[in-house]
């Protein structure tokens, strides 16, 4: 400390000055900041020009930026840059289904009777022997409610349906048509399939209608699932959990990368060893999440959609390999906390070495 800065300290408007610089330095690592914070300290102390209360934004904004090159800092070498991207690609992924995931669950389904209710209004008529089935688990990854029956609807229109539902408050989608193979004997029937989706207050029915115009089999089978339509902030979510996963990865690998310089071999190729397997792990999750993305974002999906982002993390085999991962990835972090420092480290090292 050089007496100008003592001198300093003593002023009041300088004391106050020094509170607001350690408080800024509080953004940098804790061990960076213990090596390291007096001596910064007190060369801002010494630049302040008489008087000064508070930090100059300039003197803000550098302090901001060195503080991010710290947390973000990795040992020199290029295995550790390469490690670090694959951790922030595979913990992004990770993140990114959570913040799916989580913008699911906001919303509930409707109860079966309303489910049932719903599949009426499409249907025009009371459900004779319906059949119900709820799929509502945290694990599954298509929430929905499920109605059907085995009755044969005479006089049953697309068009009739549709204003129904719309007369209920109901967001009309498009109508997918299509021609199915089906047979009697050798006598190929005259069918037509249609779908078509329909969405209110956070949820989604989807109607399926099979209509034979057979003479003696004129009818309409109608089978519908209620489910949850897509969350509108689930892009900010996953965004979110993007961002969360993938940082934490990058400081985390450069956190361990220093814990481990000079470290005894064995334990090095032990993680090297845990790295390999966790990287064949989420090989399969980490390719599957950022295509069902890609899918998302830029494909016209239809009526059918495709399966949510956090799918991935719910449903095995997957999400027993984002557990393998996660595992092998804890097994690496504890080696690393438990390394011991060896004699002879140059004093950045030992800074960098007990990084949180």
């Amino acid at each position: 400390m050089t007496a100008s800065g003592e001198v300093m300290r003593k002023q009041p408007t300088h004391a106050e000055l020094e509170r607001w610089y350690r408080r800024l330095l509080w953004a940098y690592p804790i061990g960076y900041r213990r090596a390291n914070g007096e001596e910064i300290l007190a060369m801002l102390m010494d630049s302040a020009e008489p008087g000064r209360r508070r930090p100059s934004r300039a003197d803000v904004a550098d302090l901001g930026r060195g503080a991010v090159r710290q947390w973000f800092r990795l040992p020199v070498g290029l295995s550790t840059m390469v490690a670090a991207v694959l951790a922030a690609v595979v913990l992004g992924a990770v993140g990114a289904s959570a913040g799916s995931w989580l913008a699911w669950q906001a919303n509930e389904l409707p109860s079966n009777a309303t489910a049932l209710e719903i599949t009426e209004t499409a249907a025009g008529a009371p459900m004779t022997a319906p059949h119900v089935q709820r799929l509502d688990g945290r694990r599954d990854y298509w929430r929905a409610v499920y109605v059907s029956d085995e009755l044969s609807l005479p006089n049953w229109t697309i068009e009739t349906a549709q204003a129904r539902l719309r007369a209920g408050g109901w967001t009309l989608g498009p109508v997918e048509k299509s021609i199915p193979d089906l047979y009697r004997g050798d006598e190929r029937l005259d069918a037509v399939y249609q779908v078509f989706r329909a969405t209110r207050d956070g949820h989604a029915v989807t109607v399926y209608a099979l209509t034979d115009f057979t003479p003696d089999l004129a009818g309409t089978q109608l089978n519908t699932d209620v489910h949850l339509a897509v969350p509108s902030w689930e892009p900010v979510a996953i965004l979110l959990g993007w961002l969360v996963g993938a940082v934490a990865g990058w400081l985390l690998t450069g956190w361990a990368g220093y814990r481990l310089r000079r470290r005894a071999l064995p334990r090095r190729l032990a993680v090297l060893t845990l790295g390999l397997a966790a990287l064949g792990l989420a090989a399969f999750p980490t390719i599957g999440l950022y295509h069902t993305l890609f899918k998302l974002t830029f494909t016209e999906l239809g009526v059918y959609g495709t399966a949510p982002a956090y799918c991935w993390v719910v449903v095995d085999p997957p999400a027993m390999l984002v557990g393998g991962t996660l595992a092998a990835g804890l097994a690496i972090l504890v080696l690393a906390a438990t390394a011991r420092q060896s004699r002879g480290l140059s004093r950045a090292a030992r800074v960098y070495s007990t990084q949180p």
